[in-house]
C-alpha cells in the first residue's frame, strides 16, 4: 500500500510540473480556437519551383524534395519578399503532400490557385485572425490525371488556366472553384504550357510536346487552331507579346531558342535568338513594361529579352547553381527568381 501511494504521489507531481508552453496546449480546448494553432512546415524544401507576387508586393512560394520514394512540398508566403526563402521569417506556410509545379493569385490580393505533381488543384486563402496570418485550405479538386505544369488566370481574373501532362486543358470559374470548360485532349501530348490573352479573356495560347502552337478562341464552335508546329525542336513555353493587333507572341523550344511570331504568319518566324543551349522552361512577361519578358531554361542563367519588334537580350544573369524554375517582377525594374539551388535572388535592372 505504502508503494502504491508513493506511485500516486510521483504521478501528481508529475502533472504539476507541466511547461508554460504544454500548459498554453491543454488551455486550447474550443474548434474555434484550435484553428488558430498554425501548422508551419518545418522547412522549405530543396526545390524551390514557382514564385509570384500580388499588388501589395507579398511574395508566394512553391517548393519540393524528394524523401525516399515520395515528393513532397510546401507553400510559402512572405509580407516582406526579401526575407525569402528564410523559414523563420516566412508570415505563413501550407504543407503539401505532393510535389508543385505552378501557382497564381485569382483575384491579385488573397485568393491562391495552386497545381500540384498528382494532378491535384487546390484553392487557398490568406487569412488574418487574431493570432496572425495564415494559409488555409479552402478546397481540392482531382480533376487532372497527371501533373499540372502551368497554372495561370485570365485578364479579367474571372477564370483561371491549367494544363496537365495527361493532355487536357482546363478552364475554372475562379469564384465557385470548379471546371467550366474541358478540352480532354487539347494536344495528342502532355501540354507544358499556357498563356492567357493580355485583354481578351476569351482566347488563349497553348504549348504540348506533340510539336505545335495552338491558338484557342472560346467563341467558336472549334476552338483550336495551329498556328506554329516544330517536331524537331518542340515548343516547351510561350507568351504574348505587344504589338500590331496583339497578335505577337513568342515561342520557347527545346534546342534554347526564342521565336518572335505572329498569329496572322503563318509561314515564318518574325525573328529568333538563340538565348540557350537547353531547353526553355518558362517566360514572364512584364505586366509594368510588356516589352520586357524573362526567360529561364534547364540552366542556371536569367535572361532578360526586350521583344519590341524584334528580340534583343537586355540582361543576364547566372548566380544560380542550380535550374532556375521561378521568376516574378516585383515592380517596373525588379524580377525576383527561384531555383533548384534553393536560393531567390532580386535582379535590379537599370534598362
Amino acid at each position: 500500500m505504502e508503494k502504491m501511494a508513493n506511485t500516486s504521489q510521483r504521478e501528481e507531481n508529475d502533472l504539476e510540473m507541466n511547461s508554460p508552453e504544454e500548459q498554453a496546449e491543454m488551455d486550447i480546448t474550443s474548434p474555434q480556437e484550435m484553428e488558430h494553432v498554425d501548422h508551419i512546415p518545418c522547412q522549405v524544401e530543396k526545390h524551390l519551383d514557382f514564385i509570384t507576387f500580388n499588388k501589395h508586393g507579398h511574395l508566394l512560394m512553391g517548393s519540393s524534395s524528394l524523401t525516399g520514394r515520395y515528393w513532397g512540398g510546401s507553400l510559402w508566403y512572405y509580407e516582406t519578399a526579401s526575407l525569402a526563402p528564410d523559414v523563420e521569417k516566412c508570415t505563413s506556410g501550407h504543407e503539401i503532400t505532393s510535389g508543385l509545379a505552378d501557382g497564381v493569385y485569382l483575384d491579385d490580393e488573397t485568393s491562391i490557385m495552386i497545381g500540384q505533381d498528382t494532378g491535384t488543384v487546390e484553392f487557398l486563402t490568406i487569412a488574418k485572425t487574431e493570432t496572425g496570418t495564415h494559409l488555409r485550405s479552402v478546397c481540392q479538386l482531382d480533376e487532372h490525371l497527371d501533373v499540372v505544369h502551368c497554372v495561370k488566370v485570365t485578364c479579367n481574373r474571372k477564370n483561371a488556366l491549367t494544363a496537365s501532362a495527361d493532355m487536357s486543358i482546363r478552364l475554372w470559374d475562379s469564384e465557385g472553384y470548379r471546371v467550366v470548360r474541358l478540352f480532354s485532349v487539347a494536344h495528342s501530348q502532355p501540354v507544358t504550357s499556357v498563356a492567357p490573352h493580355p485583354s481578351n479573356d476569351q482566347i488563349f495560347l497553348s504549348t504540348g510536346m506533340d510539336g505545335n502552337v495552338l491558338l484557342w478562341d472560346l467563341r467558336c464552335l472549334r476552338p483550336a487552331s495551329c498556328v506554329y508546329r516544330d517536331w524537331d525542336s518542340k515548343p516547351e513555353s510561350v507568351v504574348w507579346t505587344p504589338g500590331p493587333g496583339m497578335d505577337n507572341y513568342v515561342v520557347g523550344t527545346q534546342n534554347g531558342a526564342l521565336l518572335l511570331r505572329s498569329t496572322g504568319n503563318l509561314n515564318e518566324s518574325l525573328f529568333s535568338l538563340n538565348g540557350f543551349e537547353r531547353p526553355i522552361f518558362r517566360m514572364c512577361e512584364n505586366p509594368f513594361r510588356p516589352n520586357l519578358i524573362a526567360v529561364c531554361a534547364d540552366d542556371s542563367k536569367v535572361l532578360v529579352v526586350d521583344v519590341q519588334d524584334t528580340l534583343k537580350t537586355k540582361y543576364e544573369d547566372d548566380r544560380h547553381s542550380d535550374f532556375v524554375r521561378g521568376m516574378a517582377w516585383k515592380d517596373t525594374d525588379t524580377l525576383v527568381t527561384c531555383g533548384w539551388d534553393k536560393k531567390v535572388y532580386f535582379h535590379f535592372l537599370s534598362l
